[in-house]
């Protein structure tokens, strides 16, 4: 049973306990004019949030490519036409957003390198036209991220029962948080999700007819989805526009924590790669776990593929250049760089791993996170993303009993999509992510 079964069922119950009035308003009663006054309240600081004078460079940071958080002061007057019960509500509702603002992590940070990598090559961006609608429109999540809140046709511009806050609202968005946190979906994003649908949600005009329980169904997968779709990159297109531009050979750097999979997804890109007509290089520049580099050797033998390799105990950074130089003067155009797994609270063995993407300076850095992992394996790439930045996720395991969640929260956490997904044990098991797909996992369809 995916997400979209839990929550129907679940919301489908909430939903036949409360009738039309407990979720909605007529337009002129004072429930109307609160959840019109607080949707305006909240349009105002998304807007202010998306504002791009606000931000300022953070010189502090190593990589260079954050911003600083400028907090958005916002009005608290109230209309003139609110009676002194209401301005004493919107005020409250007022503070409830400023607060929100305060706290959000890393505030309203924009990354001005999207659609490059990591040592500032050009990526092939994938994005889909956003669908016209009255209830559509971005906001700004906390982790500078934007997030799509398309309501549907659910919803119209004028008449209709205005959608008020209660608890009736509230049990609906309840039932919905628990089958999200069910499915490995972090709290974080869970909380930053239903916050932004609520504030959406409150001061809308449902159309008639219509049923707000589904309305939430639908807008939630659209939400995510566009979610999963921000920053969202073709690793075959980017890969091929690489090879291109004549800088070979194009190096490939999978990095991550011990026992996600990187050797056996190095062995599963260099098959796609060679399937594509690319003469593939690999550096087994894991000289730390024992038997890595036999596990890759034995793998590219299978598959026809030059290994360069030392000693175990080597220096991984010398054995990576070397596959580099090897690569260069056989004319080859791509080289994939295996790392040894290294736990992102580990800082010598972090630094280690820096100086390997020092010496190589790779045109893309993979993230490869084990989706059995749930929430584990985005803290992982959390941590890990805060010492050696990466271009992209490779989510293994999505062939076992893996929610999925764990790839929606690591997209969500690190402003990084997932790029590829391993979905069994072959070769061949290595698909291009692609965001619905993802969704049909989540949502059982």
């Amino acid at each position: 049973m995916g997400l979209f079964d839990r929550f129907a069922k679940r919301v489908r119950a909430a939903a036949d306990k409360a009738d039309a009035e407990s979720l909605t308003a007529e337009e002129d009663s004072i429930e109307a004019r609160e959840a019109l006054s607080f949707a305006e309240a909240a349009n105002e600081f998304h807007r202010a949030a998306r504002e791009p004078d606000i931000i300022t460079p953070d010189r502090n940071r190593d990589d260079d490519d954050g911003w600083d958080d400028i907090e958005e002061e916002s009005s608290n007057s109230a209309p003139e036409r609110l009676s002194k019960r209401e301005r004493r509500h919107k005020e409250k509702q007022d503070r409830e957003l400023l607060e929100r603002a305060s706290v959000r992590p890393k505030g309203s940070q924009i990354d001005l390198k999207m659609g490059t990598t990591t040592t500032g090559r050009k990526l092939v961006s994938v994005s889909s036209a956003p669908k016209g609608s009255f209830g559509a429109g971005e906001q700004e999540l906390g982790s500078g991220r934007r997030l799509r809140i398309d309501l549907g046709g659910g919803v119209v511009e004028k008449g209709g029962r205005v959608i008020k806050a209660g608890r009736a609202l509230d049990e609906l968005l309840e039932e919905l948080e628990w089958a999200m946190l069910e499915s490995d979906i972090s709290s974080t994003a869970v909380e930053e999700v239903l916050r932004l649908l609520k504030d959406s949600l409150i001061g809308s005009r449902l159309r008639s007819g219509a049923d707000l329980a589904k309305v939430i169904e639908a807008t939630l997968k659209r939400a995510l989805h566009s979610l999963l779709e921000a920053n969202y990159w073709d690793f075959d297109a980017s890969v091929k526009r690489l090879v291109s531009t004549g800088e070979e050979p194009v190096v490939v750097m999978l990095v991550g924590v011990n026992g996600t999979g990187k050797t056996t997804t190095a062995a599963k890109i260099g098959k796609r790669m060679t399937d594509e007509g690319y003469h593939v290089v690999a550096a087994a520049a894991d000289t730390f776990r024992a038997g890595a580099i036999e596990q890759l050797e034995t793998h590219m033998s299978r598959l026809g593929i030059k290994c360069i390799s030392s000693q175990r105990g080597g220096d991984s950074a010398a054995i990576a250049r070397d596959a580099i130089e090897h690569a260069r003067a056989r004319k080859a155009d791509i080289v994939l760089v295996d790392t040894a797994g290294r736990m992102q609270n580990k800082k010598n063995l972090m630094e280690e791993l820096r100086k390997v993407h020092r010496i190589t300076r790779p045109h893309l850095v993979l993230f490869v996170a084990d989706a059995l992992a749930g929430n584990d394996a985005v803290q992982q790439a959390v941590q890990f993303s805060e010492m050696l930045s990466f271009d992209g996720a490779v989510l293994t395991k999505m062939d076992t009993d893996a929610k999925g969640g764990a790839g929606l929260s690591i997209a969500h956490a690190t402003g990084r999509p997932i790029v590829l997904a391993g979905i069994g044990q072959g070769y061949d098991d290595l698909i291009q992510f692609e965001p619905t797909w993802l969704m049909d996992q989540l949502f059982g369809v």
